[in-house]
């Protein structure tokens, strides 16, 4: 019997699953602003600074079967509160639930790892890369930390870097000034399914050390009972 946590045929967008597509699209930028910028002086600095020729060995924790099992159904059970929005539970997702969730995802497992301080989110990243144009990467990884804001805004998503090192140095401060300008979020959000799943949270805080999940009721809900759930 398998340890992957699927709540359903589709995993829908909970939080790591957001974090994931976005840990991609920062990987996109960050790659393609240090190409612009660097691009002109020597492709070989560029790949000698910010890239490493193999995998960081990150952090990983991976649950026992019984605590597998009751993940497994508190994100089921929030799946189905999206999908139907006749009802408004919460979600409470530690660091350590994270961790757990990501570990069993093919895509991800060994290349994020997260945590969480205060309301922030911090996550250490080893991604192989491909080459990009005429810059040979292919072979090598990004080895990075991040440091993010999350936010949810009348169901949109915003994303924001505060901090990015990489081979434990900062970014020039003029590439890390154009990365903060962007909302991480919308590239993905502008897919009109994921746009809709996420429009399906009420609220996504980080508080005391975890990210807490709660979805809104469906249109169809009179107030009453939206109050009620409240």
């Amino acid at each position: 019997m398998s340890n992957e946590i699927n709540p359903g045929k589709k995993r829908g967008c909970l939080f790591y699953g957001c974090l994931s597509l976005t840990i991609v699209a920062l990987l996109v930028i960050v790659v393609g602003i240090l190409g612009y910028f660097f691009l002109k002086r020597t492709t070989e600095g560029l790949v000698n600074n910010f890239t490493e020729p193999g995998p960081a060995r990150l952090e990983r924790v991976e649950y026992s079967r019984e605590q597998t099992d009751v993940l497994q159904r508190k994100a089921a059970e929030f799946q189905r509160a999206l999908e139907s929005g006749t009802n408004v539970i919460e979600l409470t997702l530690t660091a350590e639930d994270l961790n757990a969730l990501i570990s069993t995802q093919r895509e991800l497992k060994d290349k994020l790892f997260v945590r969480i301080d205060n309301e922030q989110v911090r996550g250490d990243i080893s991604m192989p890369l491909t080459d990009l144009g005429p810059i040979k990467l292919g072979g090598r990884y990004l080895n990075a930390s991040v440091i993010f804001n999350i936010v949810l805004t009348n169901g949109v998503l915003d994303i924001r870097l505060r901090d990015v090192t990489v081979k434990d140095k900062p970014l020039p401060a003029m590439i890390l000034s154009e990365l903060k300008k962007s909302n991480l979020a919308m590239e993905f959000q502008k897919d009109p399914k994921t746009a809709s799943d996420i429009a399906k949270y009420d609220t996504i805080q980080i508080t005391n050390g975890a990210v807490v999940l709660r979805n809104r009721l469906g249109p169809g809900v009179n107030i009453e009972r939206q109050n009620e759930a409240r």
